[in-house]
């Protein structure tokens, strides 16, 4: 065992980004048990309803939240079905090495199926699809950078190839060709277009 993971074990250290790359990298389908950290900005955050943080103007944080439990997600046929055997699982029958609370409102299931992640709020009336949750924070943005080929796939599915790479681009010196051949004055820009256009 190195030394790092000796001192993990010993002092209880988790690797939160590890955790996410895990259940993002898993080949397997998989959930994971998203819980908000105990820090100052989310104590308004624990326990609220969907409905109560949007009256406040605010949506789900992902960098206010951490993963404290993951496994490989069972075979199912409906999705709304296994989330409520989920909720039953983490209020009733926890696992032996579950450390989190009880599953409730405010917590998030992520479902990992075919590699592609989906983030479920629980809440009072059952269980909200959080769409952009993945693009809203950086936390788990960055896990996901570090596995994908393509900063523009940031989507919740892992590696989902190079966007246009086989499109033929300008070389640098056709660039500055063209920026010399601008009338003075107008700014020129080295971006590539499309980006441009996206933002």
């Amino acid at each position: 065992m190195s030394r790092i993971e000796k001192w993990n074990e010993i002092t209880g250290a988790e690797q939160e980004q590890g955790m996410m790359e895990a259940f993002l990298e898993s080949r397997t389908d998989s959930y994971a048990i998203l819980q908000l950290r105990d820090i100052d900005e989310t104590r308004q955050e624990q326990f609220a309803s969907l409905d109560y943080l949007h009256r406040q103007g605010k949506e789900p944080d992902i960098d206010h939240y951490e993963i404290v439990y993951t496994a490989d997600l069972p075979t199912f046929t409906d999705r709304d079905v296994m989330l409520e055997s989920l909720y039953t699982k983490f209020n009733i029958d926890h696992p032996a090495d579950f450390t989190g609370h009880s599953l409730s409102v405010s917590d998030i299931v992520a479902l990992k199926t075919g590699g592609v992640v989906s983030f479920h709020y629980v809440d009072f009336v059952g269980f909200t699809e959080l769409k952009d949750f993945l693009r809203a924070g950086n936390h788990l943005k960055n896990a996901e950078m570090e596995l994908e080929d393509d900063y523009g796939m940031i989507d919740g599915i892992i590696n989902n190839g190079k966007a246009g790479a086989d499109r033929e681009r300008p070389s640098v010196l056709e660039k500055l060709k063209a920026a010399s051949d601008t009338e003075r004055g107008q700014p020129f820009h080295f971006g590539r277009t499309e980006e441009r256009e996206l933002e």
